[in-house]
């Protein structure tokens, strides 16, 4: 698997596994959990885009993008074992899917 589409993959699991967790943080704010439900879709989307298709590792906009996703999603990883402000951990999470949209157009 390339680091591509295991920074994907990473950012679905994280978000496969907190689901519950963020759901459960909007306390029943229907616009919140749609935020959230639409951007784990949109992560889904990325990697099942990806599954298939060859990265060029070598690419400087690649690699770029990967650093990214990776500082992400440590980012992320945090707010989520933390959450305390819904607001701020959807506009991570979104900033997160925007950056694995970007990698995933490199394909």
């Amino acid at each position: 698997m390339t680091a591509a589409l295991q920074a994907l993959q990473d950012q679905v699991d994280l978000l496969t596994n907190s689901l519950p967790d963020l759901l459960q943080a909007c306390q029943n704010d229907a616009g919140k959990m749609d935020a959230v439900n639409a951007q784990y879709n949109a992560s889904q989307a990325n990697y099942y885009k990806c599954i298939n298709q060859i990265f060029n590792d070598d690419d400087p906009g690649v690699q770029a993008l990967v650093a990214q996703m990776k500082q992400e999603q440590t980012t992320l990883a945090a707010q989520v074992r933390h959450i305390g402000d819904v607001a701020a951990v959807i506009n991570a999470v979104t900033a997160a899917v925007q950056t694995g949209a970007a990698l995933a157009a490199k394909v």
